[in-house]
């Protein structure tokens, strides 16, 4: 993806204008809700040892095949563990060496796809501690601090895809394997 946090904003003011009605990125709690729905587990789908094959594109088997040699980059039939040293968890194989178009996998019980990996997602809030209090600025459009990146990618394995688990970007700056999901208020 290599999108900024600041292009993400721009992305919903321009939806707004072409659409009409307010479109915003998910603060963090929205995303965290949405994510989980209506599960307590790590992941919507089970626990980090639950075979995320068919429910997310997270750093699996396939991985291997991005330990490459040559002019002509060509994967290394039998890897060694320098040439072949990406974090994976290499008991499961979603089939997608990196990150593949969006409702490949199975849906969530709320119907939402990739909410847990192919892209790690931007929310509104900006990286503060918990407790979590939406009233304390954290969701306000201004103030340069690093803002929260949510759901993880195909490049990370499931206890990096949880949930809870939360990373944080200076808005500025565009991530490999950032992505945006909007919202946009019913009704």
């Amino acid at each position: 993806m290599r999108i900024s946090w600041l292009e993400a904003i721009d992305f919903c003011k321009w939806m707004l204008e072409k659409l009409g009605q307010p479109c915003s990125l998910p603060t963090e709690a929205q995303w965290e809700w949405a994510c989980r729905a209506g599960t307590d587990s790590d992941l919507y789908y089970g626990g980090k040892d639950t075979d995320f094959a068919p429910f997310a594109n997270l750093a699996d088997v396939s991985i291997k095949l991005l330990a490459v040699t040559g002019i002509n980059p060509q994967p290394i039939g039998n890897p060694s563990k320098y040439e072949d040293f990406l974090p994976k968890d290499d008991r499961f194989n979603d089939g997608c060496k990196i990150m593949t178009k969006v409702g490949a996998y199975a849906p969530s019980a709320w119907g939402l796809y990739d909410m847990h990996g192919n892209a790690s997602e931007w929310t509104l809030s900006s990286y503060r501690p918990y407790p979590y209090n939406d009233a304390d600025g954290r969701n306000d459009l201004t103030g340069a601090e690093k803002k929260v990146v949510r759901g993880g990618s195909w490049f990370d394995r499931p206890k990096r895809a949880k949930s809870s688990f939360r990373l944080a970007y200076q808005p500025y700056q565009p991530v490999y394997n950032v992505g945006v999901r909007v919202v946009i208020a019913a009704e």
